[in-house]
Order: C-alpha cells, then sequence, then structure tokens
C-alpha cells in the first residue's frame, strides 16, 4: 500500500472514531447528528466505522453540530503516519 492509501485510510478511521466520540459525549442519536449536520445517516454511520471518506465541508457541520472545533476531530491523525 502506498502511502497516499495508507494516509487517507488512517484519517478516514481518525475522523470517523473522533466524530464516534463526539456524538457519544453529546448523547446524541446518529440520527440527530443526521438532522443538524445535513450528512446522511448512512454516510455518517460508515464515516463513523473508517469505511467513507467525508468532505471537509461535512466534517465543518458535523464539528458544529456536535460542539467541537474540526481540529478535534481530524486530531493527530496526520502527525501519527510514517511513510
Amino acid at each position: 500500500m502506498d502511502y497516499r492509501t495508507h494516509l487517507l485510510r488512517h484519517l478516514c478511521l481518525t475522523i470517523g472514531q473522533n466524530i464516534h466520540a463526539a456524538r457519544l459525549k453529546q448523547r446524541m442519536p446518529l440520527k440527530v447528528l443526521a438532522r443538524l449536520s445535513g450528512v446522511p445517516e448512512d454516510k455518517l454511520d460508515q464515516c463513523e466505522l473508517g469505511k467513507n471518506e467525508i468532505t471537509l465541508q461535512e466534517a465543518l457541520r458535523v464539528a458544529y453540530a456536535v460542539q467541537v472545533d474540526l481540529a478535534e476531530l481530524i486530531g493527530p491523525a496526520c502527525k501519527n503516519v510514517s511513510r
């Protein structure tokens, strides 16, 4: 697997885990997050599992909905991936 693919996979997984954690911290059902963010529920579900990419615009809307900074969703994902 090349570096770019590895980085993208790692980033998707990290963002998904961070969305899931932020949503649970707010005690927010997935359906409510979908409604508040405008991101389809099935896409959010797959994103939380690290199986789907999320656009920057969608990530911003999700961050706003769960009341965290975008940086908290992205987290240290890019720092921990070595070439």
